[in-house]
């Protein structure tokens, strides 16, 4: 009933609406279309996996009742301005001022007495008063050019001098303690320093813890007068002589809280994508408005453009990349345009459900679940899910490439981060393993328990590995139930497959093993009418789907693909069955009495009526599309060659095309098999002796012309797989058409009758062994080596 619905929904939308998928797909074979869907579907992931709902309310006050949840839309890293600004605040209260001492300015000065008093000496009481004041530097007073007139400028005087100006500043001095008193808790630096050749130089530099250390000049002055009271003009000299010799260096303290202020990095607050802020119904605290009113900050910043630009970057390099690595290095990955949109739909899909789901497992966690792990419910969203489908639906490799992206993808929500892509990466490889051999519902959910199984190994892991590190701290507690939801989440993966698979199959086409077994069942309305009104062709179908499935399975193509489009390969034929030879049961001939232009036409007109009958029926495409490439474009030379004998050359002339299959040529591996298959079978039929050699020989013919014709130019088979596939045909046929010993007369055993139907019994038993192991039932005997081929 539900694939019936998905299949009237698909027909009105062609009908109505002229939506024709077919003829859509095909707009995006030419380059430009090609490329712009792929920068549309880059585009479509980024806003799924970016986007988000969450609002900050414009007014923010202390006391205020949030009347919703408020939580982090993506991660942030927020600067703590106030926490920062302290912690500036300290690192520049660490770092004491800078002083220069200058060593050599005692030196200076008392070179400068020397100098002095030896040209007063010199010039004795020629000298006046105010050129030796010059010379010192100083203002020099009436008793104290009196006392040195009486000193007659000796050398004890000089040296006292010298002696008292050397001890009082051999020791740092400033010009006034003022600015050096605010700096009493701190202490300073001082840096020694000289100057050579005009520049100073830094000899060194010593952290002064006790500031008192440290005198002024006034202080100097006078504790070289309380030192020597009786020297009162000598010292009065030497007092004026002192300078201070320590100076506060602006520009390098000023250098040294800079750097200081830089070496304190930014207080940071780490947000992380879905972390609640403040549930509905409690009351907004400073914390609370402190941190909405920085996100506000930061999304005022403009950032977004370039986080959206770069997760553009990055995906656009994840579809094309692994893609085009797969089509150039991987020899059975050539998916088509179809298989493209089948693979975009299912990640699309597959990332919205993840988007749905991501936003509501925070409220169902603080609903149900108030003991959980935080995050813990994410494991239980069903992943794989879109891998598996992609795995049923086409081949190993397609889903394999497909996995890899989809991993990253995951990674790109904020509420999961790239943590997560591990996780995702080995759960959809699982699915690739575990979903290859589905061929029943049933099967399905043990795949699911298996995909499961192989989540909590895989978390339990990766769990362990992150214990190492603070953040996350492991518990047995923890590490069950993220192992529980993530065993769950490879059960919701194949419930979602399970319910999603026949939407697919009939929206798209695309078959599975499940479906294709469904259709090899024997009851099936088709196959039901053909073995009732074409009984030939219903035994020959079955004879083509057994050389088919095991020339398959030789070079590694869908085996139950082949044998199922072989059972309705020739299902045109019901329309008119006695006009194929199969189906005359030795009666006449009814070709004679026709054209051989009207032959041909007939015989060629069950590649459309088989086309029209299967899809009335519902047959998926991909079988559908078969039918026609079976007998690809070659010619239908029994009724050509007829036409040439009856015909003459100089009055009319044959068209070749009137007698030529509408085609197309076999476009995959499957149906060049059954048209290598249908060939091989009803030629091997129509001989009369079947001798080992001689189905060897014909095999072989059949294939090479086959190849000859060019019918294989547009599949994918290697010389190689023809002769694989050869091999195969010979190995089936020598044991339907082995040679049987006579069997001795002796009264009362066997009759003639009874042993021409035990022959065809074991001929029955022989044709159906290979397919039983492939699930199919035998034909009846009756019917073999009854009926020959067009």
């Amino acid at each position: 009933m539900r694939r019936k619905f998905f299949q009237t929904l698909r027909s009105l939308l062609k009908k109505y609406f002229h939506l024709d998928l077919d003829e859509i797909l095909s707009l995006f074979k030419h380059p430009v279309m090609w490329w712009s869907a792929i920068v549309l579907f880059a585009l479509a992931i980024v806003f799924i996996t970016t986007f988000s709902i969450q609002r900050v309310p414009d007014t923010l006050i202390v006391g205020q009742i949030a009347n919703s949840d408020i939580k982090a839309d993506r991660d942030y890293e927020i600067i703590d301005e106030e926490v920062t600004e302290a912690a500036r605040k300290a690192a520049l209260d660490d770092v004491p001022p800078v002083y220069n001492f200058d060593e050599g300015l005692s030196t200076t000065i008392v070179e400068r007495v020397r100098s002095a008093f030896a040209e007063a000496r010199k010039k004795a009481s020629s000298l006046l008063r105010s050129e030796l004041s010059q010379n010192l530097g100083i203002t020099i007073a009436d008793a104290e050019w009196k006392m040195l007139l009486q000193e007659r400028f000796s050398e004890h005087v000089e040296k006292a001098m010298i002696a008292f100006i050397g001890q009082a500043m051999k020791v740092p001095l400033v010009a006034e303690r003022g600015t050096l008193d605010a700096e009493k808790e701190r202490g300073a630096i001082l840096r020694r320093t000289k100057f050579e050749e005009g520049n100073r130089i830094t000899t060194g530099e010593t952290k002064i813890e006790d500031i008192s250390t440290i005198l002024s000049t006034e202080e100097a002055r006078a504790k070289l007068t309380s030192q020597l009271p009786g020297e009162q003009h000598l010292v009065a000299l030497a007092r004026k002589l002192i300078e201070p010799n320590c100076t506060f260096d602006r520009q390098e303290s000023e250098r040294r809280h800079a750097e200081a202020m830089a070496n304190v990095k930014n207080v940071i607050i780490k947000v992380t994508a879905g972390e609640m802020i403040i549930r509905n119904g409690s009351r907004f605290e400073p914390s609370h408005i402190k941190m909405l009113q920085s996100i506000q900050r930061e999304r005022s910043k403009g950032s977004y453009p370039y986080y959206f630009i770069g997760n553009f970057i990055v995906v656009l390099l994840f579809l094309i990349i692994p893609f085009s690595v797969g089509e150039r290095y991987i020899r059975r990955f050539h998916p088509t345009v179809s298989d493209y949109f089948l693979m975009a739909s299912t990640a699309l899909a597959t990332l919205f459900v993840l988007r749905i789901s991501l936003s509501l497992a925070p409220a169902i966690q603080q609903v149900v679940f108030f003991s959980l792990p935080d995050r813990a419910l994410n494991y239980a969203i069903p992943l794989a899910a879109g891998t598996m489908l992609i795995r049923m639906l086409l081949s190993a490799e397609c889903a394999f490439i497909f996995a890899i992206p989809m991993a990253f993808f995951v990674g790109l929500f904020p509420e999961t981060g790239f943590r997560f892509v591990p996780f995702s990466l080995l759960s959809s490889l699982a699915a690739v393993l575990i979903a290859s051999k589905i061929d029943r519902r049933t099967m399905i959910i043990r795949a699911g328990l298996f995909l499961g199984l192989v989540n909590a190994i895989a978390i339990i892991g990766l769990k362990l590995i992150g214990s190492t590190t603070l953040t996350e701290p492991l518990t047995l507690g923890a590490l069950f139930w993220v192992a529980f939801f993530a065993f769950l989440g490879g059960a919701t993966s194949a419930i979602v497959v399970m319910i999603s698979l026949p939407a697919v199959e009939s929206l798209t086409g695309y078959v599975t093993d499940i479906k294709l077994l469904e259709l090899a069942n024997l009851n099936h309305p088709l196959l039901r009418e053909l073995i009732v009104r074409a009984p030939g062709t219903y035994h020959h179908s079955h004879l083509v789907g057994v050389l088919g499935e095991t020339a398959a399975e030789a070079i590694g193509a869908n085996a139950l693909l082949v044998r199922v489009a072989a059972y309705y390969h020739d299902i045109g034929k019901m329309k008119k069955p006695a006009y194929f030879i199969e189906n005359s049961k030795g009666l006449e001939n009814r070709h004679d009495r026709l054209t051989p232009h009207m032959s041909a036409l007939i015989v060629a007109s069950h590649i459309k009526e088989g086309v029209e009958m299967t899809m009335t029926a519902g047959i998926p495409k991909v079988i559908v599309d078969m039918i026609p490439q079976h007998h690809g474009t070659r010619m239908i030379s029994y009724f050509y060659e007829k036409a040439k004998a009856q015909t003459n050359p100089g009055i009319d002339k044959i068209d070749p095309k009137d007698f030529q299959y509408p085609g197309p040529k076999p476009q995959t591996r499957e149906a060049a098999i059954m048209m290598l298959a249908d060939v091989t079978e009803a030629t091997i039929r129509s001989l009369k002796e079947k001798t080992s050699i001689r189905i060897q020989q014909t095999v072989q013919r059949a294939i090479t012309d086959i190849f000859s014709e060019s019918q294989l130019d547009e599949c994918e088979l290697t010389l190689q797989d023809l002769t694989a596939i050869g091999n195969a045909f010979v190995r089936i046929l020598l044991g339907i058409y082995h040679q049987r010993i006579e069997y001795p007369k002796s009264e009362g055993n066997f009759d003639e009758g009874s042993d021409r139907e035990l022959q065809h019994s074991k001929s029955s038993s022989e044709v159906s062994s290979p397919d039983k192991k492939n699930h199919q039932a035998s034909a009846s005997p009756q019917l073999i080596g009854n009926s020959g081929k067009t």
